[in-house]
């Protein structure tokens, strides 16, 4: 019911999303979590919960050579998405994060970006994240805001995102340690939360 809820909730706000207010300095720092997430080699990304693509037009210059997935649970916001940046190099996908359609070990680079709390099971999530993954590949979680900031702004709403939490990042730097990942950077601030990790096994 939850999930179902929510793809509701998101699709009905993809039209107006980009219209939203942002936050001071948020397009710099979508383009600081791009250039620290990507590394040289990068051929195969995930954008998990990608919405109207905030992260794209980053990606795509970061990585110019890659095929990038932009899924997302509100296909909505995928119309949305794709209706502003439609190239060869990019697929849409809906699906919902926690129940991945790919093989295993496809993807060398894993976006998680301003949606980890929305998950329904994030460890759940985590595994799947992990197992889509080839060996050595990265996962990196980001968000304009820390945890109890944004945990407090979830609170501030009506529907279903209200209970959504984001752990603090060493709390899901030890999540993502019992995933299989080996975690190279957990940091937050008031306007910053930035987790990395690469898999192991």
């Amino acid at each position: 019911m939850a999930t179902r809820d929510k793809r509701r909730y998101f699709n009905q706000l993809a039209a107006g999303w980009d219209a939203l207010p942002v936050l001071e300095g948020a397009p710099e720092k979508v383009r600081v979590f791009v250039g620290r997430a990507t590394t040289p080699g990068v051929h195969r990304v995930l954008d998990v919960g990608c919405g109207t693509g905030v992260l794209l037009p980053a990606l795509l210059e970061a990585c110019p050579q890659a095929v990038i997935t932009e899924l997302d649970l509100a296909e909505e916001m995928l119309r949305t998405n794709a209706a502003k940046l439609a190239l060869p190099g990019v697929r849409y996908v809906c699906a919902d994060g926690g129940r991945l359609p790919f093989r295993a070990a496809c993807f060398d680079l894993v976006l998680c970006f301003g949606v980890l709390p929305h998950f329904e099971d994030l460890a759940g999530a985590l595994r799947e994240i992990e197992r889509v993954l080839r060996p050595e590949g990265a996962l990196a979680v980001g968000h304009l805001m820390g945890s109890a900031e944004l945990n407090a702004f979830h609170r501030s709403l009506e529907g279903p995102v209200a209970g959504d939490v984001l752990p603090a990042a060493p709390a899901l730097g030890e999540m993502l340690g019992r995933a299989g990942f080996l975690v190279s950077e957990a940091e937050e601030a008031p306007d910053w939360y930035f987790v990395r990790g690469r898999k192991w096994r």
